[in-house]
């Protein structure tokens, strides 16, 4: 099954971003993956999704430092 990571697009949101890395990882965890690969993988497939024109780890980082 693919993850939500992989649906994304150049043209989605900040928050469907967050939403489709977010349960990418739990997707991989409740399949086996440790955390930390988990999280790795789920970045790089959005990352890869979204054509490399934005960066969601920083986009996410930059929204919570904000707070």
């Amino acid at each position: 099954m693919p993850m939500p990571a992989e649906s994304l697009t150049p043209d989605s949101t900040d928050a469907d971003i967050k939403s489709a890395i977010s349960s990418s990882i739990k997707m991989c965890m409740d399949e086996g993956g440790k955390q930390d690969q988990c999280v790795a993988i789920a970045y790089s497939m959005a990352k890869r999704a979204t054509g490399g024109t934005r960066s969601p780890e920083g986009r996410i980082r930059a929204g919570l430092e904000k707070k």
